[in-house]
């Protein structure tokens, strides 16, 4: 009986706590424009500038798990790798892709790869949206 309780209790150890199924996830659209420059002609580019509010993505949608799940930029392909530049770009809740209003990024297509993990797992999900810099 003791030997029994013994294999259970050690059986036991090994368990994962919580989940996280990330293969539905997508962000809808998959790409985003944002701009190099802004207009102070132009009252929405205005207002974003008065009030300094980042440019962002939609948040990635069909992760599901255990919370808390956390969000983070793996890795950025462009033609444009210098790390003052690519080191502007965030992940904030949700997987919403931040840039801040005066940002410096040059023109350009941005892919961006992100991690996704929680207690137990962690997941690289690869080039799941495109930014686009006009």
């Amino acid at each position: 009986m003791i030997l029994l309780a013994t294999l259970l209790y050690g059986g036991c150890q090994d368990v994962k706590v919580g989940y996280l199924f990330t293969h539905n996830a997508k962000y809808n659209p998959d790409s985003v424009v944002f701009k190099a420059n802004l207009d102070d002609a132009n009252d929405d580019d205005a207002h974003r500038k008065k009030f300094e509010i980042p440019w962002q993505s939609q948040s990635l949608e069909g992760v599901q798990g255990t919370n808390p799940i956390r969000y983070s930029i793996e890795r950025i392909d462009s033609d444009h790798n210098s790390p003052e530049i690519l080191n502007q770009f965030s992940s904030v809740q949700k997987g919403v892709i931040q840039l801040p209003w005066n940002h410096s990024v040059p023109q350009g297509k941005y892919a961006i790869s992100l991690r996704i993990s929680n207690e137990g797992y962690s997941v690289v999900l690869d080039s799941m949206i495109m930014v686009i810099i006009k």
